[in-house]
C-alpha cells in the first residue's frame, strides 16, 4: 500500500514541477468515485468509508505549512478522504479526522471561524480560475470558500460560507448546511461531526474530531439557489478544490499551523487557478481498491499534462 501512496503523491509533485510551462499552479489530486451514494450517511463516522483505498487519503505528511514549520503528530495530525458521485446524487464528499493537542473553539462570530481550529475548503467547480475573495458579486459567482468547525450551537451552521466576511449578502447563506434555522440538505450541504473525549470544549487537550460532509457544487454561486447553476460531475472531469487545515492551538492570534497540500500554493485561498486540480476517477467494479484501470488513467492524465 505504501508503494501506491508514493506513486500517487510522487507523480503529483512531478506535475507541480512542470506546471509553470502549463500556465497552471498546483498539483493533481485523484479522487475516487463513491461506490454507493445511498450507503453514505453524513454522521461524522467513517464506517461508510471502508471502500476507499488508503492511497487516496491525504495526511499531514502530504502537506506543508505556510510558515515552513514542521508539525509534530503529537501536536496536530489530519487525515482527509475525498470522493465524488455522478448523477442523480451528484455531490462531492469529505471525511476529515483531526487529532489535536489543544482545541480552540471560542469564536461566537462565524466570520471569525478561521481564528478557531477549523478546516477551510475552497471550490472552483467549473475550473475557470480567477479571484474569489468575495469583495463583489462577480467574485461570489466565481468560486467559494467555507470554514468548518465542530461544536455548533443549536441552529448554527457547521460549515460557514466565509464569502460573507466581505460582502453584505445574507441570502448567500443558502449555500451552508443551515440557513435561517433550517438544514439545507442535498441542494447545498449535509454534514455530521464528532468530538472526543465526550464533553470536550475550548482548551480541551488531546482531542479527536471528525467532519463528514456531502456538498452540492455550483458553477455559479448566486445570492439565491434560483440564481445559481448546479455543477454536474462526470468521470475524467477536472475541477478546482483547496483544503487548508487550521490549527489555532488555544492561542489568541489565529492559526498556529496553516497546512496546504504539497506542491500547491497558499494563493488557493483567494484565486481559483491556485487551487489543486481534482481529477474525478471513474468507479471501479466493487469500489474497494485502486485497480489497474485507475492507475492507467492516472498515468495517462499525468503524461498529457507533462507535454
Amino acid at each position: 500500500m505504501q508503494k501506491k501512496r508514493s506513486f500517487l503523491w510522487g507523480s503529483a509533485l512531478v506535475l507541480a514541477l512542470s506546471s509553470a510551462a502549463l500556465a497552471h499552479v498546483g498539483i493533481t489530486v485523484f479522487v475516487p468515485q463513491v461506490p454507493d451514494p445511498a450507503a453514505m450517511k453524513m454522521d461524522g463516522k467513517d464506517n461508510d468509508w471502508g471502500w476507499i483505498d488508503p492511497s487516496f487519503i491525504m495526511t499531514t505528511a502530504d502537506m506543508f505549512t505556510a510558515g515552513g514549520e514542521v508539525v509534530q503528530k503529537s501536536d496536530y495530525d489530519v487525515a482527509i478522504s475525498s470522493a465524488w458521485s455522478p448523477q442523480p446524487d451528484n455531490r462531492f464528499y469529505f471525511f476529515i479526522r483531526v487529532q489535536d493537542d489543544t482545541l480552540r473553539r471560542r469564536e461566537d462570530d462565524p466570520k471569525r471561524a478561521w481564528n478557531d481550529d477549523c478546516i477551510q475548503i475552497t471550490f472552483d467547480p467549473d475550473h475557470s480560475g480567477g479571484d474569489f475573495l468575495g469583495e463583489n458579486l462577480d467574485q461570489v459567482h466565481n468560486a467559494t470558500r467555507f470554514h468548518m468547525r465542530v461544536l455548533p450551537k443549536p441552529g448554527e451552521e457547521v460549515i460557514y460560507n466565509s464569502m460573507l466576511e466581505y460582502i453584505d449578502l445574507p441570502s448567500l447563506g443558502w449555500t451552508m448546511d443551515m440557513f435561517e434555522g433550517k438544514a439545507t440538505g442535498k441542494d447545498a450541504i449535509e454534514v455530521g461531526w464528532t468530538l472526543l473525549p465526550a464533553g470536550s470544549a475550548d482548551l480541551s487537550t488531546n482531542v479527536t474530531f471528525t467532519i463528514e460532509a456531502a456538498f452540492a457544487f455550483y458553477d455559479l454561486y448566486g445570492p439565491t439557489k434560483a440564481e445559481s447553476r448546479r455543477h454536474i460531475f462526470a468521470p475524467d472531469q477536472v475541477t478546482h478544490v483547496g483544503v487548508r487545515p487550521l490549527d489555532a492551538d488555544g492561542g489568541d492570534t489565529g492559526a498556529k499551523h496553516q497546512l496546504y497540500p504539497l506542491g500547491s500554493s497558499t494563493g488557493q485561498d483567494q484565486k481559483g487557478d491556485q487551487m489543486p486540480d481534482y481529477y474525478m476517477l471513474p468507479g471501479e467494479e466493487g469500489g474497494t481498491a485502486v485497480e489497474s484501470v485507475s492507475w492507467g488513467r492516472i498515468k495517462s492524465h499525468l503524461d498529457q499534462e507533462a507535454r
